[in-house]
């Protein structure tokens, strides 16, 4: 056989639909779907970590702002009442974001 009706054959077997023999196999659906879904995962494990740190981060904000308007506003009897509300309401966010939330995070790995 010539070499130009050698490289006729992998055109004719591909045009009739048959597969040539070196050529790598297509994937199937499951592992394509099983790769996605562990590349979803991955993401979305990275998103919310992220987001938890950044919630850390704002309740550490928000407490120490509750806690110090609270000690100002009892102290100098401008409002004693919204002071220690705000005072209590900062000692519920310190126990929730530096306890409660590490806690259920650690469940969870």
């Amino acid at each position: 056989m010539t070499p130009s009706l050698l490289l006729m054959v992998p055109a004719v077997a591909s045009a009739v639909g048959l597969p040539l023999l070196d050529a790598p196999q297509p994937p199937d659906l499951a592992s394509a779907i099983q790769q996605f879904a562990s590349q979803f995962a991955t993401g979305t494990t990275a998103v919310l970590s992220s987001v938890n740190l950044a919630v850390v981060d704002i309740a550490r904000v928000a407490y120490v702002t509750c806690l110090l308007v609270g000690v100002l506003l009892y102290f100098t009897h401008v409002g004693r009442r919204l002071g220690k509300d705000l005072m209590v309401g900062g000692v519920l966010i310190v126990v929730i974001s530096e306890y409660v939330i590490p806690a259920v995070t650690a469940l969870t790995k």
